[in-house]
């Protein structure tokens, strides 16, 4: 299917006009998105059953607890880098269907074991699938998207997310029926079967146009380019190859920008998303299905904050204001939070959704924008990939060490924990964050985003 690339008018990748076909991309691209936000957010509730059957709680195992929660995040960081690197070594595409098959078996796996130690271990098996998909899929994406509507698309990808998160609450939410000791094994199971499509779907898309050319192979990506979008590959699509040390010699300043931001940012967002159930439960709310549902009402929000940020802000008015605006926000939060919960538990809500909702535009930037718009074709999968073990690094100490704090000093105490971060990021983006919109991917890695940036 040629996806409106009938004209016989010619572009280059980064002046095409978006197609059908980058919608399409971005769309498979996206469900492993989605299933990245359905298991980590299921298991967001499914703790509480898993701890229940198993005879631990967050109190008397707080160790333990956070470990179930952690466990896929700890695969994530193993995932991150390998198929980032696997994925610059032998192809976009191959990487792309690997990856959910890992997510598949272990999935299923995680939804039959016979004790939390199983829980644990299949579920950080499963998570190097899901951490491999973000530098595979965020990569795809964007060495595809034509230059003026990149962020866009990017932020589509990352939107699904929250879809994910959405499902994961109603799974959570119906499942309850069938009781406790088979809810969270059905909800575990739903995710691994939900994958099996996108796997059948991912083997019909291409490879990448610029890995192709990195690699010398010209008549094929020349191929690929005009039957999909109706282009031919412009001639000049940046140096190669690349050593790997460039990433901390070369593009050390986005090497450093990117892994301190976000793994600043995935410390907070993950250290308090996780344990919104718990403090839901701790706090008086003793309904599992009223929490189950305050989980599944929570997701529409920040599907609308990244629609805002996809259609009004990105390609427009940039990546740099709508990170440092994010940052503020969770500051802001998270500082008024701890007083105005403990009075009533069900303020977690309103609270909760504005953060998840404002976090979006720093998460989805640094995960689908920064992270592969800062380095060249022939890095870009191991650089998003290292990114992505480092946030995930942040993401495991918040979600072990919140509630190691909380529970020796105080709530208080888990949430300065968090804004520490939450503000380091805010001005790692202020002093460091570089300005990318409507650049190619090519004039970014030459120096062209630090330019614009010194002369806006």
């Amino acid at each position: 299917m040629n996806d409106d690339s009938s004209s016989s008018q010619s572009f280059g990748l980064d002046d095409v006009p978006v197609r059908r076909f980058h919608w399409l991309l971005s769309s498979i691209g996206a469900m492993g998105v989605l299933i990245d936000g359905y298991d980590l957010s299921v298991i967001a509730f499914s703790v509480l059953l898993i701890s229940s059957e198993f005879h631990f709680t967050a109190k008397s195992s707080p160790l333990l607890y956070g470990l179930v929660l952690a466990s896929a995040l700890i695969g994530m960081a193993i995932g991150g880098v390998s198929f980032g690197w696997l994925a610059d070594k032998l192809g976009r595409k191959t990487a792309f269907v690997i990856d959910l098959l890992f997510f598949i078996v272990f999935a299923l796996l995680s939804s039959i074991a016979q004790d939390v130690y199983q829980v644990i271990i299949f579920r950080l098996l499963m998570g190097i699938g899901i951490g491999a998909d973000y530098p595979i899929s965020s990569t795809l994406i964007s060495e595809f998207a034509p230059a003026k509507k990149r962020g866009s698309l990017l932020m589509y990808g990352i939107m699904f997310y929250w879809v994910g998160t959405f499902l994961a609450g109603a799974a959570n939410y119906f499942s309850l029926g069938l009781g406790l000791d088979v809810s969270w094994r059905v909800a575990l199971a739903f995710g691994g079967l939900l994958a099996i499509p996108i796997v059948i779907l991912r083997n019909f898309v291409p490879e990448s146009p610029r890995w192709l050319i990195q690699k010398k192979k010209y008549a094929e990506a020349n191929k690929i380019a005009e039957s999909r979008i109706g282009t031919s590959i412009a001639a000049d699509l940046g140096r190669f190859p690349h050593s790997k040390k460039e990433i901390f010699t070369r593009y050390y300043r986005s090497t450093f920008f990117v892994l301190a931001t976000w793994f600043a940012f995935s410390l907070a967002a993950y250290g308090l998303g996780f344990y919104t159930s718990t403090l839901y439960q701790l706090l008086g709310v003793k309904s599992l299905s009223q929490i189950a549902l305050f989980g599944m009402l929570t997701a529409p929000f920040p599907i609308l904050a990244y629609f805002i940020l996809m259609r009004y802000i990105v390609d427009k008015h940039g990546r740099k204001i709508p990170t440092a605006i994010g940052f503020g926000v969770m500051t802001v939060v998270l500082a008024v939070l701890p007083p105005l919960i403990t009075r009533n538990a069900y303020l977690l809500l309103p609270l909760f959704i504005t953060f998840s909702s404002l976090e979006q535009w720093p998460g989805g930037i640094l995960s689908f924008g920064y992270s592969v718009e800062l380095f060249p074709t022939s890095l870009r999968g191991l650089g998003q990939g290292l990114a992505t073990t480092v946030s995930r690094i942040g993401a495991v100490i918040g979600v072990l060490f919140f509630l190691l704090i909380a529970s020796t000093a105080g709530l208080l105490y888990g949430s300065l924990f968090f804004l520490a971060f939450t503000l380091s990021g805010l001005l790692l983006t202020i002093f460091f964050a570089p300005e990318t919109k409507q650049l190619t991917l090519e004039q970014i890695t030459e120096g062209k985003a630090a330019e614009a940036e010194t002369t806006s």
